[in-house]
């Protein structure tokens, strides 16, 4: 057994040896029922009395939160199948009576106090004491108030962050990772279990990085950092290869890729030698790399110290966002796998090796297509040149006439053997009914041939195993509106990360009262949680502006998206509390006590908040949690200047549950969104 075969053996057992321990860490949380929430378990009982009165099996029906300080009323129900079959007017005539009898029976009434009607709209307003036994139950929760049980069945890997070795994270990385953390907070959240994945980059293309460090090692600077010689590496690399492709001389290039050329390739000047030189290079990294699929003991010795070297330097950025993730495997790990599915795919027949004739076949395809006039000359001259670029290699045939290459024509594996090689490990080893790559939209072609290869191969069956890519879209310049590329992009998130925390370090420190480590916590936290909440609160498919220079009006811009909003509105709730001092009351205790308009509307949209988690998981949408707590934070801010908690010594004891119960829900939903709440502002 080679060096890198055996190093997978042991990796295997050190990732089943943590998937238990996560299994069993995870496992030990019990989460709420969904159905037994106050809202949930409300609308549970409105559908059975619907059902008795209607005599039907099933009666769908929608329900409205309705603001009382406009309608009168907390709740709008409408049957909605039976509105569809009447129509308006006939349901408005013949069901509404009925419906309006329903919600008033007997088996409601500590629910409900009142039943009107508004058109096709039966309103209903809640009872005093419903609210009052809902807030207890918020209470009570704690921080597992709107996690539920929706997906206890399932066994989620969500695959993100994904770095590649040796280069620069750049703002898809954070993305990728903000995006894919917040993700898996949400299917657990929802019961399922939850693996996260890192799925490092670090065997593709590493044939450069082996011969190159030979190459350089002593031309590198003294003290040069590890991994900046990896980075290095790979500047060399792209700079030649960017001279050649001009096809200029040395002395008609930029002078810093002169610099670079002059300083690691002495004495190639012209063009001509330029070129034999990069030929070299790439031959050379070729059979570096070939003896590191192999196996071969010295390449796989200083690929593993490279890749160290790499992850270490990861580790600051993860740090920074305070962000864990349960398994980073390399793709190498994957590359045996990857070639035990291919090797079976061809004796099945499910891949095969593309030959001339079956070039010559499709290439004559092409031609009729063009002849019949289906397809342009500029078509067909790129389709017939990807056939021949696969002469030779092992492909997967897909629907319409579509294939996956998944090895190369010289029988070394490429990214598709190992992606194919990873499905089937992580399912071996995981059981997964679900697979989330959180991924730039760049790879949307990508995943859909993999996705539809791993059917082809037998690796993902409908209904068993569920594989999704959730892309998002780029960082680009405010100005120019095009995407940043990787070295300006990382450049920007970090400087905007280390700005916005100077920001809020200056606002913070001017409200007094705080240590420099606890105005050092708030503005980190708070800084983060700007950046979090403007990636989550819109739609992630599309942009995120960066302004290039002055970070004054991105931080700004960042600020308006809310997260430090709801954070301030959480603080200001727990800082009530902090002055109380005292245990809560509890609602059975409360004598006396009325249940304003805006507290109705306040305690059903913390009551919502568990559907909302659930919502945003099946939809692989934070923006629908992100909202709902901006929402909350404006409602409850409204509230807070117009009915005082604490006067002198007294305390008005329902408001302090409420209060209790928005901090609650705020600090909860900012957990899901990866934000803290500081202890103060």
């Amino acid at each position: 057994m080679n060096e890198l075969a055996k190093l997978n053996d042991v990796r295997r057992q050190e990732v089943i040896a943590l998937r238990d321990a996560v299994k069993e860490r995870r496992r030990s949380s019990v989460p709420p029922a969904a159905a037994e929430y106050p809202l949930a378990s409300l609308k549970a009982r409105i559908t059975q009395v619907l059902l008795e009165r209607s005599g039907r099996a099933e009666i769908p029906w929608e329900v409205d939160i309705l603001d009382r300080t406009r309608f009168g009323a907390d709740l709008a129900v409408r049957v909605t199948g039976l509105l569809k079959e009447s129509g308006a007017k006939e349901y408005i005539a013949s069901h509404v009576p009925w419906i309006v009898e329903a919600l008033r029976s007997p088996l409601l009434s500590d629910a409900v106090s009142e039943v009107s009607q508004k058109g096709i709209y039966v309103n209903v307003r809640l009872t005093d004491g419903w609210y009052l036994r809902a807030v207890q139950s918020i209470i009570d929760l704690g921080d597992r108030f709107g996690h539920n049980d929706r997906r206890s069945d399932r066994t989620q890997i969500v695959d993100y962050s994904s770095p590649n070795v040796a280069k620069v994270l750049h703002a898809g990385h954070l993305r990728s990772t903000m995006i894919g953390h917040v993700l898996g907070n949400l299917y657990e959240a929802c019961g399922a279990l939850v693996y996260r994945v890192n799925h490092i980059n670090d065997f593709g293309g590493f044939g450069f990085m082996l011969e190159g460090y030979r190459r350089f090692e002593s031309l590198f600077p003294t003290g040069m950092e590890n991994n900046d010689r990896l980075l290095a590496i790979y500047s060399i690399r792209r700079t030649l290869e960017r001279t050649v492709a001009s096809g200029a001389d040395l002395d008609t290039v930029a002078e810093a890729d002169r610099e670079v050329i002059a300083t690691y390739f002495p004495g190639v000047t012209g063009a001509e030698a330029l070129r034999k030189t990069y030929e070299d290079f790439i031959a050379a990294s070729d059979a570096r790399f070939e003896r590191l699929e192999a196996g071969d003991p010295d390449e796989v010795a200083l690929w593993l110290r490279m890749v160290e070297w790499s992850l270490a330097d990861f580790q600051s950025f993860y740090a920074a966002l305070n962000i864990h993730i349960d398994f980073t495997i390399g793709e190498s790990f994957y590359l045996d796998a990857g070639n035990e599915v291919v090797d079976e795919a061809i004796r099945s027949g499910r891949a095969y090796v593309l030959t001339e004739e079956m070039v010559n076949e499709e290439v004559a395809k092409l031609d009729r297509a063009v002849n019949a006039g289906e397809m342009t000359p500029e078509v067909r001259a790129k389709s017939a040149a990807l056939l021949e670029k696969d002469l030779g290699a092992v492909v997967v045939p897909l629907p319409g006439g579509e294939r996956l290459v998944v090895r190369r024509s010289d029988g070394r594996s490429i990214y598709a053997t190992r992606d194919v090689g990873a499905i089937k490990l992580r399912r071996d080893i995981f059981d997964p009914t679900d697979i989330n790559y959180v991924v730039g939209q760049e790879q949307r072609v990508h995943f859909s041939r993999l996705f539809q290869a791993a059917e082809v191969l037998g690796l993902a069956k409908p209904g068993e195993l569920n594989l999704k890519h959730t892309y998002f879209g780029f960082y680009v310049d405010a100005e120019t509106g095009k995407k940043l590329s990787s070295r300006d992009s990382v450049a920007g998130v970090n400087e905007l990360l280390s700005e916005s925390v100077k920001h809020y370090r200056a606002k913070t420190a001017g409200s007094g009262g705080m240590t420099d480590e606890e105005v050092d916590q708030a503005a980190h936290q708070l800084a983060v949680g700007s950046v979090v909440f403007n990636d989550l609160k819109s739609d992630m498919k599309g942009t995120v502006n960066i302004v290039k220079g002055d970070l004054a009006p991105t931080i700004a811009a960042f600020e308006k998206s809310g997260g430090a909003y709801v954070v301030y509105s959480a603080c200001r709730a727990r800082s009530i509390l902090r002055k109380y001092n005292r245990p809560l009351p509890q609602a059975a205790d409360i004598a006396s006590f009325d249940v304003s308009d805006q507290e109705a509307l306040l305690l059903l949209r913390l009551l919502e908040f568990p559907e909302k988690v659930a919502r945003a998981a099946d939809e692989d949408n934070p923006s629908i949690l992100v909202r709902h707590l901006l929402d909350i934070a404006g409602i409850y801010n409204s509230y807070y200047a117009s009915a005082p908690v604490l006067e002198g010594d007294r305390a008005n004891e329902f408001r302090l549950l409420i209060t209790k119960s928005v901090q609650s829900v705020l600090v909860n939903g900012l957990s899901l969104c990866h934000v803290e709440c500081p202890p103060k502002i």
